[in-house]
């Protein structure tokens, strides 16, 4: 199981009422911005590293 979906599943059970679910839906929003944003820099970061343009000049 992915750990992103485990989290979801353990944060239902927390659940009591309808506050509680605003919270857990508003953790998993959060949750998923996180991972997007891990992905997003992620994929910038490897560019910056393969790009050529970047070798040629000195920092």
């Amino acid at each position: 199981m992915e750990m992103r979906e485990w989290i979801k599943q353990e944060l239902q059970k927390l659940v009591k009422g309808d506050q509680d679910q605003f919270i857990v839906d508003a953790t998993i929003e959060y949750i998923n911005e996180l991972n997007s944003d891990n992905e997003s820099l992620q994929v910038a970061l490897e560019g910056e590293i393969w790009s050529p343009k970047k070798w040629s000049h000195p920092r």
